[in-house]
This record gives structure tokens, C-alpha cells and sequence, in this order.
């Protein structure tokens, strides 16, 4: 836990310094796309077999990302608000269920540039450490006790950037992420998930 937050901190305090010393481009970007939950099978199986049901999902939110001179690494930092929800009749019953829960996520991270390819395709790796405020699980409209929880989590990924003009560009990002990868509680099962994202990004000098 504590080198998680020296990890989170200096990546904080790496991206105010570059925005204060040497950042030479600011994206600023929004958008959304697919949350498909993989990880705990509490999370992925059916109502009908004692789980919530949570599968392809929506999220939605915002990007900015600082461009450095001279080399192919670029600060980012993003908010991605997730949608989860589920539905069925419980085991021996005609009662349908519905669970829903958020996931409000705030991510720092770095992304490193691979060499641009033709046609404006800009492709990178990255890598991001978030903070993830999970909301009460709600049944049918009520809150479930003690169900709201904040984690720290992790996410690696791969993606491109596409210039449609100069100031304009399309962020397709795919990514593998844990969502409560430290801090978790005794016997708390790693929350992972599949995301892909597109996002229009504006450039300001």
C-alpha cells in the first residue's frame, strides 16, 4: 500500500513538473466506450446462479495528456465513470432481479509512443495506476450494506492515435484493468475488466 502511493505520488508530481517545465502540447479529450466486466464469476455469473450478471457495460469520461520534447513518453491523466448492471429471476423463484453499481475511476499514467506508422496512425503502450470509488450495490432500486468501497487499481493497455486534422485527433485505446488491486479487505476477490475506448482528442500548443 505505501509503495503504491509513492508510485502514484511521483507520477503526480512527474506530470505537474513537466506541465510547469517542458510540455510542449496539451490534449484535451472526451469520450467512451465497452466495460466488459471479467473477474470475480460473483461479478460475471448469472442471477440464476447466485451472481449479479454484470457483462458488456458502458463507460464515459474525459483525457488530457502532455506531449514532452525529444522523447516518445506522454503524461496522462483520465476519469472514466463506469455503468454496471445486471438482471434475472433468482434461483427458485419467478422474482426478477436487478443489480446495478458505478465505478468511478481517476487514473494517472504514462503511455510510450511507438515510431508513427503511415496514414497518421500514432500507436503506444501504456500504463495507468487509478483510484476506483465504488458505489452502494443496489437490488432493485435498494442499497446493499456496507458495499461501498474505495480501491486503489491498475491497468495496462494498448492503443492508437489517429489524426483526422491537425488540432483533432481519434484516441482508440484497449486495456486490461484491476479495479481493487490494493487495499482490498481479507478473502475481497481482484475486480478486473476489459475496456475499449474512443476518444476525440483537441490540441492546444
Amino acid at each position: 500500500m505505501k509503495q503504491f502511493r509513492i508510485i502514484s505520488l511521483s507520477l503526480l508530481l512527474f506530470i505537474s513538473y513537466s506541465t510547469l517545465t517542458s510540455a510542449q502540447l496539451f490534449q484535451l479529450g472526451a469520450g467512451g466506450g465497452l466495460t466488459q466486466i471479467l473477474a470475480p464469476k460473483y461479478y460475471t455469473n448469472s442471477v440464476g446462479d447466485g451472481g449479479l450478471g454484470f457483462s458488456s457495460e458502458w463507460n464515459g469520461g474525459a483525457i488530457v495528456k502532455i506531449g514532452l520534447p525529444l522523447i516518445p513518453l506522454t503524461p496522462r491523466a483520465y476519469f472514466l465513470y463506469h455503468s454496471l448492471s445486471g438482471s434475472g429471476d433468482q434461483t427458485g423463484t419467478t422474482q426478477n432481479v436487478e443489480y446495478t453499481q458505478t465505478i468511478s475511476e481517476i487514473g494517472l499514467g504514462l503511455q510510450y509512443n511507438f515510431v508513427p506508422l503511415p496514414a497518421g496512425f500514432d500507436p503506444y503502450i501504456a500504463l495507468d495506476l487509478a483510484y476506483n470509488s465504488f458505489s452502494a450495490l443496489e437490488s432493485n432500486g435498494t442499497e446493499i450494506p456496507d458495499t461501498k468501497v474505495s480501491r486503489f487499481g491498475a491497468g495496462i493497455g494498448l492503443g492508437t492515435e489517429i489524426t483526422i486534422i491537425p488540432i483533432i485527433d481519434l484516441d482508440v485505446y484497449a486495456s486490461y484493468k484491476m479495479f481493487n488491486l490494493a487495499g482490498k479487505e481479507a478473502g475481497e476477490e481482484t475486480i478486473s475488466a476489459f475496456t475499449l475506448d474512443v476518444f476525440v482528442l483537441f490540441s492546444f500548443l
